[in-house]
């Protein structure tokens, strides 16, 4: 069979091969097969039985992760094949390896991320899935960060070692009630604030006094032979919106990312967040792409 659980023998090729697909470059490659080989090891990803190599010649082309999000009975199915591969029928079954162990976890429902142009959205169509989600993938390039003034009272301050339980009560309040996510525990902040992608000054809190109102949180992600910098999560705990202080944790988050001399600044944005697009356009983020949210339920 050309698809195969992950076995430990395979993280070597199987970096090889999310390298060969990259556009790293020399000086992102450490950064980037280190970044995967973590993301591959975070608390919760069951690496042996919910990971999915696709093989040719025991060459391995592609893989399928299943990302079981327990709390909200959620599976997200992450699919990468060589180009040569896309809208075959070997990456069709490695979807449906994938699919098959996610409906092993009975009863909820299984969320795909694809770019708007991929030949595996008639497949997953076919599947049962429909579009619910649509992001916009956008970058910010200009030469000078904008001026945003801190607002009165509060204070802009990076993240320091021991502060992974503030940084999961601050996330899991901002986004209680958002599409998608999922509680975290200390321990997958913990970790995930430590991998190496993610330095402590692109985790930046916006503070009154002791208590966290607000957070950005920041990585570094190598692309076109550079590093990217990404403002992965802006979140404003509930008791602080409307204060109008989301505009001054992005400029400090992309403060942040400039000190770590990035290309430039990218992030996604579901664009139904009419708030959250106006704020980035008018910094002077500008949209290069779409990623589709792709939705079945389970029963």
């Amino acid at each position: 069979m050309p698809v195969r659980n992950f076995t430990h023998d395979k993280l070597t090729p199987l970096l090889d091969f999310v390298e060969s697909g990259s556009s790293w470059g020399e000086q992102g490659r450490e950064l980037g097969r280190k970044t995967f080989e973590q993301i591959l090891g975070q608390p919760g990803l069951d690496l042996l039985s919910h990971c999915f190599l696709l093989e040719e010649s025991e060459t391995v082309v592609g893989y399928c992760l299943v990302h079981h999000e327990g709390p909200i009975s959620r599976m997200v199915l992450e699919p990468k094949v060589a180009p040569q591969y896309e809208g075959t029928a070997l990456e069709q079954e490695l979807i449906l390896q994938a699919l098959t162990k996610a409906e092993e976890h009975g009863p909820g429902v299984v969320h795909v991320c694809v770019p708007i142009s991929s030949p595996a959205a008639s497949f997953l169509q076919a599947q049962g899935f429909t579009l619910v989600r649509a992001y916009d993938d956008m970058v910010w390039d200009l030469p000078d960060l904008p001026s945003v003034d801190i607002p009165a009272g509060f204070t802009v301050r990076a993240f320091r070692p021991g502060d992974a339980a503030m940084l999961t009560e601050v996330q899991n309040s901002a986004f209680a009630v958002s599409w998608g996510f999922c509680p975290n525990t200390v321990e997958q902040i913990e970790y995930r604030s430590s991998m190496a992608n993610m330095p402590h000054d692109g985790i930046c809190f916006l503070m009154d006094g002791e208590r966290a109102a607000g957070y950005c949180w920041a990585c570094l992600v190598p692309v076109n032979g550079s590093i990217r910098g990404m403002i992965g999560m802006i979140g404003v705990v509930p008791d602080y919106r409307g204060k109008g202080i989301s505009s001054s944790i992005l400029v400090a988050g992309m403060k942040a990312l400039r000190s770590q001399n990035v290309a430039d600044i990218g992030l996604q944005v579901d664009n139904a967040n009419t708030p959250g697009v106006r704020l980035y356009t008018s910094i002077g983020f500008q949209k290069v792409g779409e990623l589709n949210w792709l939705e079945r339920r389970l029963v």
